[in-house]
């Protein structure tokens, strides 16, 4: 068993240097306990949707995310959001307006990381710690 700790800047900086991240989103940066970013629709109509997300819990093998588009057109933003990322999502995670889900079991099998498994994430003061196991 192992716990690796890290707080949401490590964690951005995690996601974009292993391209964990959907092409669509862009600018990620943290601001207290959510991730702040713009996803990119490439609609004449609304090009960019700024958003941001917060870590929930984690249940079943899924990490669960809060999902807040900011602004006043949710409705709007939401209709083009479930056509443009619909086909763009990996295969990892799940969106069910307002949470995203992602297999933690499927992320690791497809970055072809063996031999390990993420038994529990806590979120606490800012930092989260994952609790893994061996296979």
């Amino acid at each position: 068993m192992a716990r690796i700790t890290f707080n949401l800047d490590e964690l951005v900086g995690i996601l974009i240097s292993n391209k964990l991240l959907p092409g669509e989103i862009i600018r990620a940066r943290v601001k207290g306990e959510r991730i702040h970013f713009v996803i990119r629709t490439n609609s004449f109509v609304l090009p960019f949707i700024p958003a941001s997300l917060r870590y929930l819990s984690f249940d079943n093998n899924s990490a669960i995310f809060e999902l807040n588009i900011v602004g006043g057109h949710v409705s709007k933003a939401m209709g083009w959001l479930s056509q443009v990322l619909k086909i763009n999502i990996p295969e990892y995670m799940k969106l069910e307006y307002p949470k995203i889900s992602i297999d933690v079991d499927k992320l690791l099998k497809k970055k072809n990381i063996r031999g390990v498994r993420v038994k529990d994430i806590f979120f606490k003061d800012s930092e989260f710690t994952i609790v893994t196991c061996s296979i």
